[in-house]
């Protein structure tokens, strides 16, 4: 066995793990932006937005679900959640934790492409 094909299910699986924690962070960030919004909207917002989140991803993009997208828009559907997460922070004041999501957002993409996880 070469040491690639021992490496790529490895690396395979750091991506994912990467991926499980953004969408950690994406659902925490929706969470972050919506309560720093104005009253009477930081409770519409903080609870409505990661809950909108939270519903779509397991209803097309869960790799379990019935109604899971194909792989291909599931990988484009993440980074554009993502990246709109990254931004929800950058937008209150959290420049420094948006940048690092979204350059993981594309490092997690690009290793997909890669990978074709």
């Amino acid at each position: 066995m070469t040491e690639t094909a021992t490496a790529k299910p490895i690396v395979g699986g750091i991506n994912a793990a990467l991926g499980f924690a953004l969408e950690v962070a994406m659902v925490s960030a929706f969470l972050f932006w919506g309560f720093k919004q104005d009253s009477p909207w930081h409770l519409i917002l903080g609870i409505g937005v990661p809950a909108v989140v939270v519903v779509f991803w397991g209803a097309f993009m869960a790799p379990r679900s019935d109604r899971r997208l194909p792989t291909a828009m599931v990988r484009y559907l993440a980074l554009g959640l993502f990246l709109a997460a990254a931004l929800a922070l950058i937008s209150v004041g959290s420049a420094v934790l948006g940048g690092i999501m979204a350059v993981l957002a594309v490092a997690n993409f690009v290793a997909a492409l890669l990978l074709k996880q």
